[in-house]
């Protein structure tokens, strides 16, 4: 099948019109997120319809990418894709919110299909063998190789195939409203406040006192705005570990430009005068605030506190085994095992059980009913 290469607006509105017509396409993304350049950047899409498979490149300076946002919004149009928790993580960044989803990925856990990937479930489903050998390519090269385009068709040609496939499975089995009904989810989903570079974590505040933590998150966002400034992931400029030594030894800055493992063009006097000068701006700061130099960042529960924990993980675990456990069996016993690891997963259990659970399908709620009255369990406080 050709593959039509689409690289300006007037090509691409082409495209709108065409896969308007239709009821449903299939829609798979490449992307880089903070691997070769900053942020999270969609660098290319694939689009098929059942006859023409369209590689639209967002990256052309011709282009703009959000003219196909109206259809992709678009609830009478139904998207097949897989896994596609990370596109729709992107497409919300950018200020698009796909409605009308159906994702392969929970259909074949729903059907009890072992966890793997789109290659091999395409050979099992369809008998057909997929390219490979692109997944790790750094998308934002131009040209794209042969290799590249074929991998990346290939990401949507066979979707709609293998969701017609599934679709019969699940009507066999009686379990077409449960794959619709886990779409449904995503129509209420939003990750657009989402940080996406998520550069300061709670485990680094390990070995770190409450004044160093505050010059660690400070110069975390200094690095940042300079990686943003080079179009750079932060790592390319320096490790972790290198800013919390700053962090924990603010001096070592005054030898930067005979310091290892640092990106070559901010190895010079006029960025070591900026560090300091941010090193210097953050230490004023956790002065002020009296930040203690001993006392560790990583909260320290008191004893009450830490046996109380205890107890409410205790408690929670106790009804788990108690109440959920023998109903995760009986889905195991009846749907499979990855089926009911898709179905009744341990975190969910807890969930349930700790009465923090949100958006859980119709579905789910009727097997825990059926199964806890077959099994004389008393859920009612739950669910």
């Amino acid at each position: 099948m050709a593959i039509q290469y689409i690289a300006d607006n007037s090509a691409l509105q082409d495209v709108v019109n065409e896969i308007s017509k239709n009821d449903e396409f299939a829609i798979d993304l490449e992307f880089d997120r903070n691997r070769y350049r900053y942020g999270f950047n969609m660098c290319l899409m694939q689009v098929f319809d059942g006859n023409e498979c369209y590689i639209i490149d967002p990256l052309s300076n011709d282009i703009d990418i959000q003219n196909i946002f109206t259809v992709i919004e678009d609830p009478d149009i139904q998207k097949v894709v897989f896994a596609f928790g990370e596109d729709l993580r992107l497409f919300h960044s950018m200020g698009c919110f796909p409605k009308n989803l159906y994702d392969l990925d929970a259909a074949t856990s729903l059907l009890n299909f072992q966890p793997a990937s789109l290659t091999k479930l395409i050979k099992q489903v369809l008998d057909i063998e997929v390219n490979s050998s692109s997944q790790q390519s750094n998308w934002f090269r131009r040209p794209l190789t042969d290799d590249q385009l074929h991998y990346a068709a290939d990401d949507v040609l066979y979707l709609l195939q293998f969701k017609r496939e599934l679709n019969q499975i699940a009507e066999e089995q009686g379990i077409l409203e449960w794959i619709r009904q886990e779409n449904r989810i995503f129509n209420h989903l939003d990750y657009s406040n989402e940080d996406h570079n998520n550069l300061i974590k709670d485990k680094d505040k390990n070995d770190l006192s409450v004044y160093e933590w505050h010059l660690y998150c400070k110069l975390m966002e200094f690095f940042d705005e300079v990686a943003r400034s080079y179009n750079k992931p932060v790592y390319h400029l320096a490790g972790k570990k290198l800013i919390q030594d700053l962090s924990k030894n603010p001096d070592k800055a005054k030898n930067w430009e005979h310091t290892k493992g640092i990106f070559a063009r901010i190895k010079n006097t006029t960025f070591k005068e900026n560090l300091l000068q941010a090193i210097e701006q953050a230490t004023r700061e956790a002065d002020a605030k009296n930040l203690s130099k001993t006392k560790k960042a990583s909260y320290n529960m008191s004893k009450e506190d830490y046996l109380a924990m205890r107890r409410e993980q205790s408690r929670i675990n106790d009804l788990k085994d108690r109440l959920i456990k023998p109903i995760q069996n009986k889905i195991a016993e009846d749907f499979g095992p990855h089926a009911k690891s898709f179905i009744l997963p341990n975190r969910l259990a807890k969930e349930i059980v700790a009465g923090e659970t949100e958006l859980m399908p119709d579905y789910k709620i009727h097997l825990l009913r059926k199964y806890s009255n077959e099994l004389q369990l008393d859920l009612s406080e739950f669910i």
